[in-house]
């Protein structure tokens, strides 16, 4: 056995039996997604949007809840994709970049990878951003969550997964993405995000938390820490 076989473990690492399964684990952060990813989504919830390497599909799931309509699931693992098939959406079992060389230029309103870009390599990466930038609408947005290159926690992400290889800081990202044609990019930390009892309490805590921890780290290293949280989500706009 080897270490990727750990992507086929996947569904049952995570408690996944069932379609019951994937809309609780899509409750279980819904309030993430909506104050994070749903700014970023097409107004006209008709417009085309695909998720890459959509594992069980509870993104798609919630997707679907919110009235968009063409919608597709890319995942190289057969298991995971049976799970998002029961959604009710497109799915493909598929390389997630084979999928976008066969995608015609300017098809797609967004595209969506939830914790892909650790997985693959760098030269996947660059390809990854060429093919999406192709493949994407003028103004249209590559949504990435990865682990946070920025943070002093990235380890908690980057290596809770044998499966991981890499990751960005939200400068290489930025540039990364401005060498393929990206004319913008956005990043939000997920912290405040992930808050979801209390947060009259909460929130304010964790911002002034982080400021502290800013001024100390600017004071011990001299070095300016943006964003804390070992994942990190990115907006790229073509």
């Amino acid at each position: 056995m080897g270490h990727l076989d750990y992507y086929q473990y996947q569904a049952k690492a995570r408690g996944i039996h069932g379609l019951s399964d994937v809309i609780g684990a899509a409750r279980g952060r819904l309030h993430i997604w909506e104050r994070i990813v749903a700014p970023w989504l097409p107004t006209d919830r008709a417009r085309p949007i695909a998720e890459l390497a959509c594992g069980h599909g509870s993104f798609l799931w919630w997707l679907k809840q919110r009235g968009f309509t063409q919608l597709a699931g890319i995942d190289s693992s057969k298991e995971q994709i049976e799970f998002a098939r029961q959604i009710g959406v497109t799915t493909e079992a598929k390389d997630a970049l084979a999928w976008l060389r066969e995608q015609p230029g300017n098809s797609q309103h967004a595209l969506v990878a939830i914790d892909f870009l650790e997985h693959i390599s760098k030269d996947d990466a660059m390809e990854f951003l060429r093919l999406a930038q192709r493949v994407l609408v003028k103004g249209g947005r590559l949504i990435l969550r990865y682990p946070n290159g920025d943070s002093p926690l990235v380890g908690m992400n980057l290596f809770n997964d044998v499966t991981h290889v890499w990751t960005y800081t939200p400068n290489c990202l930025d540039t990364l993405a401005r060498m393929h044609g990206f004319a913008a990019t956005s990043f939000v930390d997920e912290s405040d995000g992930a808050i979801r009892d209390h947060r009259w309490f909460k929130v304010p805590l964790c911002r002034m938390s982080k400021a502290i921890l800013g001024f100390l780290f600017r004071a011990a290293a001299r070095e300016r820490v943006r964003f804390w949280s070992p994942n990190l989500w990115a907006c790229l706009e073509k």
